[in-house]
């Protein structure tokens, strides 16, 4: 790593408070690579057992639903990290992880990672709530794959990825919001063009901009009036 590796792990929520010493440590046995967005960091069943770090850009976490259809499982950003599971259980990656933009991410060998662990015992009650956090999230989802309709669902993602001024990350794609929603292209699409006729979105050069988000959010709030849910 470069000669701030040190200073870019402090402000990894992994390594928050960890001594300099030990953070020097991990910069002379990690490795530092980059990638670009489109690149496959993890492929799902490939034998792995390193750690990523993501410390610069966006990735998403993708898997496979019971139809066959890719499902955007999660988005990670600087800070967070990847590929734990295989680093512990040494079985085959569980999913795909796919870069959204160019960024950079730290891999840790599992060897190292153990010797790691012996020092800073406190590393793996991290990684717990960290992998906690998620499998909530992931229960989450589920329940909107399953209670959600279509639209509904499309509704819900673009208003969880959508800023407080309703823009939208310029990698969001009609594709990427498919795999987010658990939903064949055609139909996300479909979705998406009837809302930009409706005036409640935009395709601008730089990406998607959510016009009106309280057209989406009366979508989103009938149903928890019809349903008792959400």
């Amino acid at each position: 790593m470069n000669a701030n590796a040190v200073a870019t792990l402090q402000h990894v929520p992994l390594f928050h408070n960890m001594p300099s010493q030990f953070l020097r440590h991990i910069a002379q046995v990690a490795i530092c690579k980059r990638f670009r967005a489109g690149d496959v960091l993890c492929s799902k069943g490939e034998a792995s057992s390193t750690l990523f770090v993501l410390l610069r850009g966006q990735v998403m976490v993708v898997g496979v639903d019971d139809e066959g259809r890719e499902v955007l499982l999660n988005l990670l950003k600087p800070g967070d990290f990847f590929g734990e599971l295989s680093l512990i259980d040494g079985r085959p990656r569980s999913a795909d992880v796919v870069a959204l933009t160019d960024g950079e991410v730290l891999l840790v060998r599992r060897s190292d990672f153990i010797a790691l662990v012996e020092r800073m015992p406190h590393l793996i009650w991290q990684i717990m709530q960290a992998m906690a956090k998620r499998l909530r999230e992931t229960d989450e989802l589920v329940m909107r794959m399953a209670w959600l309709n279509a639209q509904e669902r499309v509704a819900w993602a673009l208003l969880e990825f959508a800023d407080s001024k309703g823009k939208l990350p310029s990698w969001l794609n009609v594709n990427i919001l498919a795999k987010r929603c658990g939903l064949a292209r055609e139909t996300a699409s479909r979705i998406v063009s009837q809302w930009q006729k409706e005036g409640i979105l935009e395709r601008t050069k730089e990406g998607f901009v959510l016009l009106k988000p309280h057209k989406l959010q009366a979508i989103l709030k009938a149903k928890t009036r019809d349903d008792g849910w959400m």
